[in-house]
């Protein structure tokens, strides 16, 4: 196992539920480090400061859902590799707790939150089974404001987490690294279907006249 993992790891679990000589961070506490609600509804997002604990990750990151009764904070492990470890709770009334299906447990695992392909689409730095349902909430129109890159190049589409830098993100598919930050909108809505036959007719309509044309051309009145 990676020492200075462990060490953030552990660091990360006196910060949250405190030790012999220091309480818990409380949901106050963390309001007062993200800066809200001065800074905004959220999500809103606060660095821990470099120390001898944490030497061992390149970050430590607090991520804070203040509108989510089920999810309030993610907490964010970069480790020296540039992988993500990430831990989710809410909070109680009196100190934090692993929300249903979350992953909570403070120490070292195999988990990494690469990218995943559902489909055509990407997704980068969720667990799998959130990529999964996100997969899914975009395939039926109904994940609205989620972000995602763009590839003008391909077409592909990054869906990403709060937690990842998507400035540094490349296209997986063909390796552009000029993306356009878009926000999901839904689905078109679906045309009348009068309206649709009317255009295959309009469009079959061209098709025969060009044909004719051609024809008239090679064959002559």
């Amino acid at each position: 196992m990676d020492p200075g993992l462990e060490a953030a790891f552990r660091y990360v679990e006196r910060l949250l539920f405190g030790d012999m000589e220091r309480p818990g961070l409380t949901i106050y506490d963390l309001e007062r480090l993200v800066g809200y609600p001065a800074r905004g509804e959220g999500p809103l997002s606060y660095t821990l400061p470099r120390n001898k604990s944490l030497s061992g990750v390149q970050a430590v990151r607090l991520f804070y859902y203040p509108k989510d009764p089920n999810l309030q904070l993610i907490v964010e492990i970069e480790d020296l590799e540039g992988k993500k470890h990430l831990r989710h709770f809410r909070w109680n009334g009196f100190t934090w707790e692993v929300p249903e299906g979350k992953r909570g447990d403070l120490k070292v695992t195999e988990e990494t939150l690469g990218l995943v392909q559902l489909g055509e689409d990407y997704f980068l730095g969720f667990p799998r089974e959130e990529a999964r349902e996100l997969a899914e909430a975009v395939r039926k129109g109904e994940a609205l404001g989620a972000k995602y890159l763009l590839c003008p190049r391909c077409g592909a589409r990054v869906f990403y987490a709060p937690s990842v830098r998507p400035a540094e993100v490349s296209c997986p598919r063909c390796g552009n690294a000029t993306l356009l930050f878009k926000t999901f909108a839904g689905s078109e809505a679906p045309k009348d279907p009068l309206e649709a036959l009317a255009e295959e007719q309009r469009a079959l309509r061209r098709t025969l006249e060009e044909l004719l044309s051609y024809l008239k051309r090679k064959l002559g009145p």
